[in-house]
């Protein structure tokens, strides 16, 4: 059995990684824990965003303890603070290239053969696109929603509406936008019932960034 650890955003990613990723890649032999990025040392507080030198002295850790474990991360590029590696001379690239340089720059700086780098373009939530047919039935539920609201907001996207190019901006992120038509969204409880019933397939269809590091995962050996 290969053993993979996933540094986790929040308690929104940890939820999706030990719900959906772990039974997934357990059908590849591949035996995932995953933690939130500690926020506070002191108080022993996991989940939310961290400056660099924390994400890295906590990952870091973690390499420590778990020499021979392969070691990942599910993090957005959204709210990313601007001291990770490549934040600000990557801003002016493709959304695609930009997150291949930063990743690459991520795993370049921390140095450890087993760190396969992932950060999410650009938000958790833009999973959640990719069947907005999905998103409307289950919103729809406690929220008035007009129809086809979700599916205009992916469609105003380039690349045929490709969900990992919603864009980041505070007003226009995915969760922003989600909110916007339903201010009763809970992020954790909500996205995750949404990708359940979407599915892995589905996901790993219309997004291609995920679907590529997903890959990754099944084939470690």
């Amino acid at each position: 059995m290969i053993r993979l650890n996933i540094t986790a955003e929040g308690f929104s990613e940890e939820r999706f990684v030990t719900e959906m990723l772990r039974p997934h890649l357990l059908n590849f032999n591949v035996y995932v824990e995953v933690r939130k990025v500690l926020t506070n040392r002191k108080l022993r507080k996991r989940g939310g965003v961290v400056g660099y030198q924390k994400f890295k002295n906590d990952v870091t850790q973690w390499f420590q303890e778990c020499p021979d474990v392969y070691h990942t991360t599910l993090i957005d590029l959204y709210g990313l603070n601007r001291d990770f590696p490549g934040h600000i001379t990557t801003q002016n690239l493709q959304p695609y290239d930009r997150i291949k340089e930063m990743e690459r720059l991520l795993k370049e700086d921390l140095g450890f053969h087993k760190f396969i780098p992932y950060i999410q373009l650009h938000e958790y939530e833009a999973l959640l696109f990719s069947d907005t047919g999905v998103m409307e039935q289950w919103l729809g539920l406690y929220n008035r929603v007009d129809e086809g609201c979700f599916s205009k907001i992916r469609n105003s996207r380039p690349a045929s509406g490709n969900p990992e190019l919603i864009n980041e901006s505070p007003e226009t992120a995915p969760s922003k936008r989600i909110l916007a038509l339903c201010d009763s969204y809970d992020k954790i409880n909500d996205g995750i019932l949404i990708l359940k019933e979407i599915g892995i397939k589905k996901l790993r269809t219309e997004c291609l960034h995920f679907n590529e590091w997903l890959t990754q995962l099944e084939q470690l050996h």
